[in-house]
């Protein structure tokens, strides 16, 4: 029998005697032991220290660990006991439950104990006081943390395009991708889009944390979401990115290359030649009106035709008031053509812009489709000179009015600068991975990952005129100079393309100008 059974029994029989009002060491005087008088039990010297752990929200899977007395690990909302103590002080500290969990209180139960016992949930510790015969319960609270996701959504669905974030969360993804920033405290969290322009607007910010009590929020305004992150959740915040378009007044004479100048009032505005475009880039969706100015006497208006036949509101013009009416949809190149007859001329209006969709060749008299306007190879133009003809040109060259949609490598060749008293040759590059996207029927392709892009989509826009010839710019700094990146590109075949930058600018008084030619090739 253990030391301690003996003391204990030994404590019961004088328990007993005591109460029966006798004594082993009394006299004869004092009482029997066997009077038959019940007991009160015995007194009990050690005590109890009880861990609950709980979990917000309740009921979350994890295990917890314990160093001290008590010690060892436990799951979610269940309890680790020690009984059998000596009266004491003891500690017992939670092992860092993060990245998934903060302890977020430890409050502990001796109940009206003169030295109460106390937790720290900075330092994870419970320190308990234990007194004899006392049973000592502290709950450790684990508060789960969340998980924010920006969710990127362009309009039109799948339009190339990349989104910068500041805050939290931050950094940048492409269109229709998403964001995730995981493991973070509760709290209130902002992530403000940068500015997307020119090529997008964000036009909603909408954010889902299904039945939170504090509901988070978006503002396409100022292109922010407040994320209210309660404990254990996720809130998604969708970021809508609408594309802008580009209207295009084309000017087509009767007979074809009469001289004469048009000028236009309104969007887009300005002053074009006979068979040249008038654009107007990165436009926000709405409606659009343009004015021809009476071109009499040397000509009559005798036909606007706009040219967005698939669109769910097609834009329209009138000849009688020389007015064209766009109805911009998101993403969209919408061309109308002006025709001015010289008097008594035969009028056949018909569209020019256009060509052949993209990923096949023309079919007009000269290898284009009809109205593409003239193949480069066959008659080039004054521009021609500028792009690095191909040594062997397949007999379909210059009839395709549109590339394919997809990968593609681009080689920059050597170039030079040009500051007049002094010429600087740009070297060579090794091959670049991009991407063309073919909008509108071939009447846009916007490349992205392009290396003198510095990161930047280029959109280039169809020539009426040439058959496969695009233009486009994009702004750009060099050496801290703000400058502008002309580009041109001739297609060769759907999967062939020659090009050429300009650019000039002046710095410090002086006046310095850039060429580079390049070749693109179709790696899909």
């Amino acid at each position: 029998m253990r030391p301690r059974t003996l003391t204990w029994l030994l404590g019961l029989l004088l328990a007993a005697v005591v109460v029966a009002g006798c004594s082993l060491v009394a006299g004869d005087d004092e009482g029997d032991a066997s009077s038959g008088e019940s007991n009160t039990g015995p007194e009990t010297n050690t005590g109890t220290i009880i861990i609950d752990q709980r979990t917000v929200p309740a009921g979350q899977a994890g295990s917890f660990t314990y160093t001290g007395v008590p010690s060892g690990t436990i799951s979610a909302d269940s309890t680790l006991v020690v009984a059998d103590l000596e009266p004491g002080t003891y500690t017992t500290t939670e092992v860092d439950p993060a990245p998934d969990f903060d302890v977020t209180a430890v409050e502990c139960d001796d109940q009206a104990s003169a030295s109460p016992s106390s937790g720290d949930a900075g330092s994870r510790t419970a320190v308990i006081n234990l007194e004899a015969g006392e049973t000592v319960r502290c709950t450790y609270t684990n508060t789960q943390r969340g998980s924010l996701v920006i969710a990127s959504q362009t309009v039109p669905d799948a339009v190339g395009g990349s989104f910068q974030f500041t805050g939290s969360p931050t950094g940048t993804i492409p269109a229709n991708g998403t964001l995730v920033v995981a493991n973070l405290e509760p709290g209130t969290y902002t992530s403000t889009e940068r500015d997307p322009a020119p090529e997008f607007d964000v036009t909603a910010v909408e954010c889902d944390d299904q039945a939170s009590a504090t509901p988070s929020s978006g503002d396409a305004g100022s292109r922010t979401a407040v994320f209210n992150l309660d404990p254990g959740e996720m809130v998604t915040c969708t970021f809508t990115n609408t594309r802008r378009g580009t209207l295009v007044v084309a000017s087509e004479t009767v007979p074809d290359g009469a001289a004469g100048d048009f000028l236009f009032t309104g969007v887009p505005s300005g002053t074009v030649s006979a068979n040249g475009t008038l654009v107007a880039a990165n436009l926000t969706p709405g409606t659009y009106t343009t004015t021809e100015s009476d071109p009499a006497p040397e000509f009559e208006l005798t036909a606007v035709e706009c040219d967005d036949e698939a669109s769910a509101s097609p834009s329209s013009g009138d000849a009688s008031t020389r007015t064209a009416v766009f109805n911009l949809d998101p993403g969209e190149t919408v061309r109308c053509l002006f025709t001015n007859a010289q008097p008594g001329a035969t009028v056949t209006p018909t569209i020019t812009a256009g060509g052949a969709t993209a990923g096949g060749p023309g079919t007009g008299q000269d290898g284009g489709s009809d109205g593409d306007g003239i193949n480069p190879f066959v008659d080039p133009d004054a521009d021609f000179n500028n792009f690095p003809e191909p040594s062997d040109l397949p007999p379909d060259a210059g009839t395709f009015a549109a590339p394919k949609p997809g990968p593609w490598t681009v080689t920059h060749y050597g170039g030079q600068l040009d500051c007049g008293v002094m010429t600087l040759a740009i070297p060579a590059s090794p091959p670049e991975s991009g991407v063309l996207e073919v909008l509108d029927g071939g009447q846009t392709v916007v490349g992205t990952g392009l290396e003198d892009a510095q990161g930047v989509s280029i959109t280039m826009n169809a020539s009426p005129a040439i058959t496969g010839r695009y233009t486009g710019s994009f702004q750009a700094t060099e050496q801290g100079v703000p400058i502008t990146i002309d580009y041109f590109w001739q297609v060769v075949t759907d999967e062939h393309i020659v090009g050429f930058l300009t650019s000039s600018f002046t710095s410090e008084g002086v006046t310095c100008s850039i060429y580079r030619s390049f070749e693109m090739f179709y790696s899909g």
